[in-house]
């Protein structure tokens, strides 16, 4: 009898080192993360709180104020981040680490220096498995706002844009050699028309102006980054033209980019700026590259 047993506990435990040696293997996790530069379509936080912090940051408030600021919303590098901005949305849907290094105003300029940032805080690595770089639109307004007076100047911005990427490129690619390189466009926001929609009160009725100055900005930022992506053998995600029909002048429903003046869009945090939804189409299709 004992020798029996001995045979069946014998059996029993072969079989269970075969069952064991064939199961499948458990489901991997993703590995490597994701590090996350754009300008405010990508940060896209409170408006409130960012205007607040800005007025902290040239001493209107008291000192503490910028701190508590900071401290009590998502933010990295004093950048406020939206808690349901696309990069927090692209880590919910994927289960990747995303490291989300976007901020607000941020200029083709402004890349270098904060990809170096994530270097020294050991975000940006070896390991790293994708990086994207949203940044462009703001290269053509923002001189003239810091500049009055200024005359655009559509060479100088076309070259300083490309002479900056491709100085941030290199520095993501010296710190994460085998990291993916995305360039996710920006959501449209004027549409096919070229019309802008500064006042969304009325349900389903947004009211438009011809902007021409606005859609040629946002057609040379596609033609930049889609130019660029080509040149430094990067993805270039054309999100403007998915997102055609959900401008500022979209139906309610339809609409992903927020207005100025704006009662009728579900879940923004910024005027003229992503709604829930639009970044959560950014997400997915970002999520689709990584």
């Amino acid at each position: 009898m004992q020798a029996l047993f001995r045979k069946v506990a014998a059996g029993v435990v072969a079989c269970a080192a075969i069952v064991a040696g064939t199961a499948a293997p458990a489901t991997a996790q993703p590995t490597g993360n994701v590090v996350v530069f754009g300008d405010s379509f990508a940060s896209n936080p409170d408006q409130y709180r960012n205007s607040a912090l800005n007025l902290a940051g040239i001493s209107q408030l008291s000192s503490g104020s910028s701190e508590r600021l900071v401290s009590s919303y998502p933010s990295q590098a004093g950048c406020l981040q939206g808690p349901d901005n696309w990069p927090r949305q692209l880590q919910a849907r994927t289960g990747l680490s995303v490291a989300d290094w976007s901020c607000t105003g941020h200029q083709s300029a402004s890349l270098p220096g904060h990809v170096d940032l994530a270097v020294r805080a050991g975000d940006l690595n070896a390991n790293t498995r994708a990086v994207t770089l949203a940044v462009g639109f703001n290269d053509h307004w923002r001189p003239l706002v810091e500049s009055p007076g200024a005359p655009y100047n559509v060479e100088a911005v076309r070259d300083n844009y490309f002479r900056n990427m491709h100085e941030a490129v290199a520095k993501v690619r010296a710190a994460a050699p085998r990291a993916k390189i995305l360039i996710p466009g920006m959501l449209s926001v004027t549409g096919g028309t070229g019309r802008i929609c500064l006042i969304n009160v009325v349900p389903n009725a947004p009211l438009g102006v011809p902007a021409p100055r606005v859609r040629q900005w946002e057609q040379r930022t596609q033609s930049y980054q889609r130019a660029l992506a080509a040149q430094v053998g990067a993805t270039f995600i054309d999100i403007r033209a998915l997102s055609t029909d959900h401008s500022t002048c979209a139906r309610d429903a339809d609409r992903w980019v927020a207005g100025l003046i704006d009662t009728t869009t579900a879940g923004y945090n910024m005027a003229l700026h992503p709604s829930r939804a639009g970044s959560a189409f950014v997400a997915d299709q970002v999520a689709q590259a990584v």
